[in-house]
């Protein structure tokens, strides 16, 4: 059990220093403006993201992840957002604020065709906590973790840019952690820094009308982190008459994910369950996420021609 929790502790640590803003997320296709600052005042009405991810589930103290944000379009081409998140794993905990602008404005004009570029930069301030009394340690009363910060607040900030034709296709690229802020748990000295590297998101995703009612919906999410390998997510959603869908994914060396939700009424409920394939298969369960959207319709009501309102 001690060798396991250790493992945990390992993995949560090595995301901080090296993971992304914001945890792991299934269904990043529903609330792109966590990843993309570019993506505030984009959409239609104001949408309101609340999420919920359960990593590993048989596995005690695993990761857990609970999200909120909201962005709107203030007036013109200028949108605002603002996210709220919590991670937790075994001792330690990140909790976090975001809030981000953005400006979008039209390339040009081809008929019903409107390509459009928007670019957003968000600064965040992060306070990562780390509970000592949860810690299980060989030596008692272990000078490195009497020595160790309990909390710490660090600001970063992220910049994204963001391009689509109408609602037909998009591209997507972002960059966190611009600041690199530098941290570490142990307040001693120590020659070796723990800092937070840049990490690089480039997402994409085209809407396909099958018929007129049914509508093929591929995504994809690539994630560079600097000094380890390329992550990269493809995933599908089969939509009928833009209100209830299923879906697939794929996650490089990770997961296969299996979706489903519905759309009613301004209300989008989506869930995803994640099939380990990595190494940690033989101890977890699987991954659970929630996602529920709200939301807040404009004046002139969240339908957009044929097809409804398809947001990307």
């Amino acid at each position: 059990m001690r060798a396991r929790y250790l493992f945990l502790v390992m993995i949560f640590v090595s995301s901080v220093g090296f993971g992304q803003q914001l945890a792991l997320q299934s269904q990043y296709m529903f609330d792109k403006f966590t990843i993309n600052p570019a993506f505030a005042g984009t959409q239609k009405g104001i949408p309101i993201h609340i999420g919920v991810r359960r990593q590993w589930s048989a596995i005690k103290e695993a990761p857990a992840t609970q999200y909120l944000s909201t962005n709107m379009n203030i007036f013109g081409g200028l949108g605002a957002g603002v996210t709220l998140y919590n991670e937790a794993a075994g001792p330690t905990r990140r909790t976090g604020l975001g809030l981000a602008g953005a400006y979008q404005f039209t390339l040009f004009k081809s008929g019903e065709n409107h390509h459009q570029l928007s670019l957003g930069l968000s600064g965040t301030l992060n306070q990562h906590a780390l509970d000592k009394k949860k810690l299980e340690t060989y030596l008692p009363d272990d000078p490195t973790i009497i020595a160790a910060y309990e909390n710490q607040l660090l600001p970063d900030a992220t910049f994204g840019a963001y391009y689509h034709n109408s609602d037909k296709y998009f591209v997507a690229l972002s960059i966190m952690n611009l600041i690199q802020t530098q941290t570490d748990i142990y307040n001693i000295a120590n020659d070796v820094k723990n800092n937070f590297v840049r990490n690089y998101y480039l997402m994409g995703g085209v809407n396909i009308d099958a018929s007129n009612v049914f509508t093929i919906q591929p995504t994809f999410l690539v994630q560079a982190i600097e000094a380890l390998p390329m992550q990269f997510d493809i995933s599908s959603r089969f939509i009928y008459e833009n209100k209830y869908w299923i879906g697939a994914s794929y996650r490089h060396q990770d997961a296969i994910v299996a979706m489903f939700g519905l759309n009613y009424s301004g209300v989008e409920f989506g869930y995803s369950y994640d099939v380990t394939t990595s190494n940690i298969k033989t101890y977890s369960n699987g991954s659970h996420e929630l996602h529920l959207t709200y939301r807040v319709a404009p004046r002139n009501g969240l339908k957009g021609g044929k097809r409804g309102a398809r947001y990307f």
